[in-house]
Parts: C-alpha cells; structure tokens; sequence
C-alpha cells in the first residue's frame, strides 16, 4: 500500500497524458475522415470532368458571355490564362490547401488562430475542411486553454464543433440543417475568389442565365447587380437542396473584388435568424498563376445603417493548389499586385 501510495501521482500524470494523446488522436482523425470524404467529392467520375479539358479559347468565350464587371475581373485575375494560346489546355485547380493565422472573436475577444483549410475547388464539387485551433479564457483571469474548432461543408453538409484537449465538447451544433448549410456554402462562394475560375459557369448555364426554372442539383450564374453602378454583381449558387446568393463588389481600378456581401443565417439565442453578412478582401497576390486575396476581414450588420462588427480578421499563406496537369503542381508564387 505504502508503494501505490508513493507512485500513484506519477500513475495519475501518465494516465492523464495517454488520455490528452488519445483525445489529440481523436480529433486528428474526426478531421481526416471529413478530408477523405471531402476528397472523394470529385473522383466518383474523375474522367468525365469537363473542366479538365476546357481550352484557353473556350474559357475566353464563356468569359465574354458574363457582366461587363465580371468580366473585368476574371481577365485580371487570371494571369497565367493570359498567356495561353487558344488551343492549350486550362490547368484548372481540382483542390487547394493552404495555412492561415489571425483573430477570432470569442466571448468578445480578438483571440489568435492558426489553421489548416482544404478546399475542393469545382462548383459541383463544392466544399472545405477548416481546421483550427486557439486558447480561449473560459473562466475570467484564469489561463487560456487550447481548444480545437472545426468548421466544414461536406457533400452538400455543414457541420461546427469545437472541443478542449480533454475531448470536452464546447460547441455544440446540429449539423446538416438547412440553415447551416446554407450558410457554409456562401463561405465557399466568398472564399472561391482564392481560386477564381471556378466561378466562370459552363456554357450552357451562361446560356440559360435568365431561366430560373432549372432542374439541376447544382448551378452557377452571374446576375447583373440591382444596384446598377457597374461594379458589383450577383454571384448565384446551387448546390444540392441549397442556394447561396451573393453580392460581388469590384474596386473601379484595379477590378479585383474588394468585398462581398449576403444574407447569411446567424445563429442569436439557439435560432437561426438572416442577417447581413460582410466579407473584406485585400492584399493580393499571385498564387498559381492567379490573383488572389490573401488577408480576409468577416463581420455581421446587425443593424440597418450600423458599422460591420468583424468576427474574424485572418491572413492566409502557403497556398497549393493541385490541378488536372499533373506537370504543374502550383506551389504559390509570392509577387504583391496590390
């Protein structure tokens, strides 16, 4: 007895390691089994992908048949598509991973993040994995503990969670609700302008723009903005049972996108209510052969007329984007344009 006595602390330390290892384990593989399932969106019929045989000239065609604003932006955007000739192949990005760091707002603190995030990057194909972690203050002047969050639209599916070291679940979120869905796919829209030419529709959308009456599970269409100023315009997405509406504004300039905006559902006191959602770009550069932001500032408008209060400010870096051509894996370029 007098032995267990003496070593049982070192038993107790040893067996709360195993346990925080077997946790981290845990979540590591929760998060790559949603990658998996993310992954294998879009080789149920890898072969019969149009996208993987558009040529420069045919995307020069689709482009033209968008809003002037659009337009604009699509041909600064795509460098590398620039200096194609009309025969060659486009090395449209089928995925894109990519690290970032910044703020999130917890409990009505600016926290520091890290994260992993993994995209596919087909319309059809539609969804992310974000993965990320900070140390968050639970209890007033005590230390902050590390906590894992996990935000992913999977198969048409959103899911949130978020969880201490210990397992301890510290969000809790019905996932796959048509609210959240919906929610998570306007996050894909607003962060496809990291790999743009996914939002250039196929032929026959372009051509059937004005026919609201479409069967298809999934649909992609630019609308010419109620605003009328001719630099915004609305992006429309179908993706499965869920729609995402978006409204694109375009700096005058440089005609790269400077923000986005939608109603989004919020979720305020266990409800979902729609509420005026921002997303602010800037800091461009060239990655893959494309223009793309890289600092992103996301906030809601609670109130008609009153500011935006961001929720998140974060700076994204290490992007690789994997194409069609497997000659040109598209590690990041570095050049600022803006």
């Amino acid at each position: 007895m007098f032995l267990v006595l003496i070593y049982s602390p070192y038993i107790l330390i040893g067996a709360a390691a195993s346990l925080v290892t077997l946790t981290y384990i845990s979540w590591h593989k929760g998060i790559q089994n949603l990658r998996l399932k993310l992954s294998a969106q879009n080789t149920d019929h890898p072969c019969k992908d149009t996208e993987d045989n558009i040529t420069a000239g045919d995307l020069r065609r689709r482009i033209k048949q968008l809003p002037d604003v659009v337009q604009k932006y699509m041909k600064a955007v795509s460098h590398e598509v620039e200096n194609l000739a009309d025969e060659e192949i486009v090395p449209f990005a089928r995925s894109l991973s990519m690290e970032q760091e910044g703020q999130l707002l917890i409990n009505g603190q600016f926290i520091a993040f890290t994260a992993t995030e993994e995209f596919r990057t087909r319309y059809k194909h539609a969804g992310f994995v974000w993965d990320a972690v900070t140390k968050t203050q639970y209890i007033p002047n005590q230390v902050a503990m590390p906590t894992n969050v996990c935000i992913a639209y999977v198969n048409g599916a959103g899911m949130v969670k978020a969880a201490l070291p210990m397992g301890i679940p510290v969000m809790v979120v019905p996932s796959n609700t048509p609210m959240l869905n919906q929610g998570e796919l306007i996050r894909w829209a607003a962060e496809a302008t990291l790999f743009p030419l996914a939002l250039v529709p196929p032929k026959n959308t372009i051509e059937n723009a004005d026919d609201n009456t479409s069967t298809e599970e999934t649909a992609l269409k630019w609308l010419p903005s109620e605003e009328g100023d001719g630099n915004s315009a609305i992006l429309e997405l179908k993706h499965h049972t869920t729609t995402a509406r978006l409204l694109f504004h375009f700096n005058s300039d440089t005609h790269l996108v400077s923000s986005i905006h939608g109603m989004r559902p919020k979720a305020i006191r266990g409800k979902y209510v729609m509420k005026d959602w921002g997303c602010f770009l800037s800091d461009y550069e060239l990655h893959g052969g494309l223009r793309v932001p890289t600092k992103m500032e996301v906030g809601w408008q609670l109130e008609d007329d009153a500011p935006f209060e961001m929720y998140l400010k974060g700076k994204k870096r290490n992007l690789i984007y994997i194409t069609n051509n497997p000659k040109h894996p598209r590690v990041a370029d570095h050049d600022h344009v803006e």
